[in-house]
């Protein structure tokens, strides 16, 4: 029987996020600690250690058995080094061999939308499906695929960018260098950016100035996230419902290729879009089902996420337990 305990980190732009958990799963601790990432890569790994400390320290002398950490960004899993991160400014950064020589615990890497494909995979809204697509909707769009119970990895760690699928050729500019991936034209900040133009656009007094989400605005566009955008939408503003409507009728075509190309069992979506409700699920799945071949869709759920925030670390804590067996 597998017994001990296991860390799992999920290091984001803004936070880093931390739970202890037993062999089992069950959160024993949690801790949070902000990421500051402009105070440069050495000190953004000093508090990931501090956090760790804390997270032992609540584990009690030799519980732990190993230590999993998820970044954002391009890895190679198996040399342990994160070669970029812009986000955090950290490029072929060997952060596996930094952990093990700071702990002496054995230690796995992994992405982060992977983290979070497995942690709802063995813990949440895929629990018992071996076959999955996980979308990840917030300022950015990632993506995590599982089949037959395994992640799917690609050459070199790299499978699963689905974010960066180019849906409209010649639209917007995304972050990537690209024109028309799906990040740029339905994740958190593609509505916001949406929104502001189509507010900007209007002439003083026409609809756009006159509607909620102007007024929700206070007269500055600029200041427009998508959190108010989906505010505004539930309330039955206008444009705000155009500007959902348009970006995850993109996303549901993302998904109905996903669904073509993979067949899977179910398909999960988080981040914090995802929290829009029927507003997202409701076009995602009429443009899926509009662009897949129906028998694939066919009692096929997409579903969101359950585990929320904590899909990265739970996913860590089982990616760790699966790799760093101990046996007692």
């Amino acid at each position: 029987m597998t017994v001990g305990k296991y860390i799992g980190i999920d290091l984001g732009g803004t936070k880093i996020a931390g739970v202890l958990a037993d062999a089992g799963g069950t959160v024993l601790h949690r801790e949070q600690v902000p990421t500051k990432a402009e105070e440069g890569p050495e000190k953004v790994v000093a508090r990931v250690f501090g956090l760790i400390r804390v997270l032992l320290a609540a584990a009690g002398e030799g519980e732990v058995k190993g230590i999993g950490l998820c970044t954002p960004g391009p890895s190679d899993l198996k040399a342990g080094v994160v070669i970029e991160a812009p986000n955090l400014k950290w490029k072929d950064l060997p952060i596996i061999a930094l952990l093990e020589k700071e702990f002496n615990l054995p230690s796995v890497l992994e992405n982060d939308a992977n983290a979070a494909a497995y942690g709802e995979y063995v813990y949440g809204a895929a629990k018992g499906r071996k076959d999955l697509v996980y979308l990840t909707v917030s300022t950015g769009i990632g993506g995590g695929i599982i089949v037959n119970g395994e992640l799917v990895y690609g050459r070199n760690y790299s499978a699963g960018e689905a974010g960066h699928m180019i849906i409209l050729p010649d639209g917007p500019l995304c972050s990537c260098g690209r024109r028309g991936c799906i990040e740029a034209l339905a994740s958190g900040s593609a509505i916001a950016r949406e929104a502001k133009a189509l507010l900007l656009k209007e002439g003083q007094g026409g609809p756009g100035r006159t509607g909620l989400l102007w007024e929700i605005t206070g007269g500055d566009p600029e200041r427009l996230t998508a959190k108010e955008v989906g505010e505004a939408a539930a309330k039955g503003d206008p444009l705000a419902l155009s500007v959902l409507e348009k970006a995850f009728r993109y996303l549901g075509i993302a998904v109905g290729n996903l669904v073509n190309l993979l067949n899977p069992e179910i398909v999960v979506i988080g981040g914090g879009v995802a929290a829009l409700g029927p507003l997202l699920f409701r076009p995602v799945v009429q443009a899926m089902e509009a662009t897949a071949f129906a028998h694939m869709c066919r009692d096929l759920p997409v579903v969101p996420a359950l585990l929320g925030g904590e899909a990265g670390t739970r996913g860590m804590v089982a990616l760790a337990r699966r790799k760093i067996p101990a046996e007692g």
